[in-house]
């Protein structure tokens, strides 16, 4: 059997055109009408550009054909033209021009225009800051089922920032928001059902919502619910749930989790028995600054009864969450202490001081 070899693709001859990049009809079809003028044809010449669907991409053409058509006074491209100065693309970044397209474009009934430039008075990143004209477009998009305004708008009744403060109205808002799968609405919510804010207090309703928003996988949310759940507040107690939503929120990076999660192994409640589980979700929370997480590795270390005894871990655990403020740690540290040698004392004390807490995990 011949080996096949490997050839390059023949040149074309240096007489050859360069072949034009390929579109699609559709595209074509489009361009034509966008080149005889017609606006609503620049807007979708100027998505398909953005998006390379049809045409090669190029987000500064979609920057000029949305600039035509929003100039006609068409409200679809005024927003795609305020999204590509606020995020940048195609165009230099400008907060100041953002908000003015999106003004127009809300002016006509935009949604989303109506929500996004409500974000952008309340930052006042580039723009004046203007609370009373951001509550006014969150109120605006929120009565049309904008959900995130409707959320927005709650947090600007609790706040008082541009409207009076009004709890009441700021838990009807953050309700709608919740029931449409809002998760931060949701937990918002269940804080205020738990304080009584703008509503009865009702521990189970609490639960109620801080279990939606942990299946929507919020991370405080799974974390205040399996609390809920290891307390049995608003719900029956199962330690085997509240386990399962520290584990579920310690992916989401919450060190408090990880610290109950771990106690939890090293008690074999509602869950096996596991001490080396224990040790790394303390160790990670540790590493990720978490003060009560490095007190309680260092304890164990130093009382060497559910993890390896090990002092001079003991004494660097100890110490870092002393130096973050722990007064809890200061006793097992004295007694560390005592039994390393001054030169241990000043090699750990140098990793102490180089401590730098871990980024979450990705």
């Amino acid at each position: 059997m011949a080996l096949a070899s490997k050839t390059s693709p023949a040149q074309p001859s240096v007489l050859e055109p360069d072949a034009e990049p390929a579109t699609s009809p559709k595209f074509r079809a489009a361009l034509a009408k966008a080149q005889a003028g017609d606006p609503q044809a620049q807007n979708e010449v100027g998505i398909s550009l953005a998006k390379g669907d049809g045409t090669p991409k190029s987000a500064s053409e979609a920057v000029r054909w949305w600039t035509l058509a929003a100039e006609k006074g068409l409200a679809d491209a005024q927003f795609n033209l305020a999204l590509a100065y606020d995020q940048g693309r195609g165009v230099a970044q400008n907060a100041a021009q953002a908000a003015a397209f999106y003004e127009k474009a809300a002016n006509q009934g935009n949604v989303a225009a109506m929500y996004n430039l409500a974000e952008i008075l309340s930052s006042g990143h580039g723009v004046p800051l203007n609370l009373a004209q951001a509550a006014h477009y969150y109120e605006t998009a929120a009565q049309k089922g904008h959900v995130k305004a409707m959320y927005g708008l709650a947090l600007a009744y609790t706040r008082g920032a541009g409207v009076e403060r009004d709890d009441a109205a700021a838990a009807r808002w953050m309700q709608k928001a919740a029931e449409a799968n809002n998760s931060r609405a949701q937990y918002l919510l269940a804080q205020m059902y738990a304080q009584g804010i703008g509503v009865p207090k009702d521990t189970a309703k609490a639960a109620h919502w801080l279990e939606r928003a942990a299946k929507e996988g919020h991370g405080r949310a799974q974390y205040s619910y399996a609390l809920h759940c290891q307390q049995g507040q608003g719900v029956p107690q199962n330690s085997g749930a509240a386990a399962r939503w520290y584990r579920e929120a310690a992916n989401h990076n919450h060190t408090g989790a990880m610290c109950n999660l771990a106690l939890m192994l090293l008690d074999g409640k509602g869950v096996a028995k596991d001490p080396a589980e224990a040790q790394r979700l303390f160790t990670r929370a540790a590493e990720m600054g978490d003060p009560k997480a490095q007190y309680n590795l260092g304890l164990l270390f130093l009382e060497g009864r559910d993890l390896t005894k090990n002092v001079p871990e003991a004494y660097y655990w100890l110490s870092v969450a002393a130096r973050y403020g722990l007064p809890e740690a200061k006793k097992p540290l004295e007694q560390a202490t005592k039994t390393l040698s001054s030169s241990e004392r000043d090699g750990l004390d140098v990793r102490v001081a180089a401590f730098r807490p871990k980024g979450p995990e990705l």
